[in-house]
């Protein structure tokens, strides 16, 4: 059998497809990144070349994406959904564009599944459809968006769960919070994600404009990943919606003042004052813990950051 990705070759989805392919399933991962494969650095797929296939995909061409779906819908145990335009300074700058992807291109892959009769279907949604309610957030707080990318998630899911209960699907849904990581240099993200862990790949001096009075459910990319698995290879669900992250907060400037520990040298860099999103923090994850066995390992950030750092190196 095998498992589509929609967004495969994205931070989180990558790794997803890289556990999977591990296991001996075959990948049929869509990504406009496709046709560029080989300068996308993804060096921990590699190893597990020969189980993918490569689709470059749009989501929000609907007409492609079914007759991919079509495809290879005989051989699909289901289908994850990991496309998606991530939270950020720059996500309002684009609003319609970055909205429709979002949205309409949820929509498109619930709608393809239906009609091809594929009926399991994890999306990767966020913490961020709880906005800034207080933590420890749990899966029944209440939704509140507090930006245009949270209602994007909240919408994902209020779809997910109509399509469950109107056609009989089983759409779930992964809580994603703030991942970090391999696979994802600094240099290409935005400036808190660069003040942050810049220094582990050499960075120095970046000035963030915020970002320095906030402390956040950061998740290693690895065990982000391994709850997408787990949720996904789960053969039946009692919940709909699961918490994936480390379950605990990190100030931001621990972790800055973490990897200058690490690096053993200071790296000047500055965070500005005020959030950097406007989030609560931390998720609970007991629920994926008692009904997935998700146990996350890089709970200790010091050791998350060790093993970005090293990869960083290699």
């Amino acid at each position: 059998m095998a498992v589509l990705i929609t967004g495969g070759l994205g931070h989180v989805g990558s790794w997803v497809a890289q556990m999977l392919a591990s296991q001996g399933k075959k990948v049929i991962i869509c990504d406009m990144a496709a046709k560029h494969f080989d300068s996308l650095g993804l060096d921990y797929l590699e190893a597990v070349r020969d189980k993918l296939v490569l689709e470059a995909v749009d989501v929000l061409d609907y007409h492609t994406l079914f007759e991919t779906l079509l495809t290879y819908r005989d051989e699909l145990e289901g289908v994850i959904h990991g496309v998606s335009v991530i939270a950020g300074p720059t996500f309002q700058q684009r609003p319609f564009r970055n909205i429709s992807i979002n949205t309409q291109g949820t929509l498109n892959v619930y709608e393809t599944c239906r009609i091809l009769g594929i009926n399991k279907v994890v999306n990767m949604s966020s913490g961020a459809v709880y906005g800034d309610a207080a933590g420890p957030q749990h899966e029944t707080t209440p939704y509140k968006a507090t930006d245009l990318y949270g209602a994007t998630k909240i919408s994902g899911e209020l779809f997910g769960d109509q399509y469950t209960e109107t056609y009989g699907m089983d759409i779930r849904h992964a809580r994603l919070f703030f991942v970090y990581g391999p696979g994802k240099r600094p240099s290409h993200m935005h400036q808190v994600y660069q003040a942050l862990f810049g220094p582990l790949e050499g960075l120095s001096d970046v000035q963030a404009p915020n970002g320095r009075d906030q402390a956040l459910d950061w998740t290693h990319v690895h065990d982000t990943a391994r709850g997408i698995v787990l949720l996904f290879e789960k053969a039946s669900v009692q919940a709909r919606h699961f918490n994936i992250s480390s379950g605990v907060t990190v100030d931001h400037q621990a972790i800055v003042d973490e990897v200058e520990r690490l690096l053993g040298k200071s790296s000047n860099m500055q965070l500005g004052p005020g959030p950097f999103v406007v989030r609560g923090s931390p998720l609970d994850i007991s629920l994926a813990r008692d009904e997935l066995g998700f146990k996350p390992v890089y709970v200790d950030i010091c050791k998350g950051l060790q093993d970005y750092w090293q990869w960083l190196r290699h």
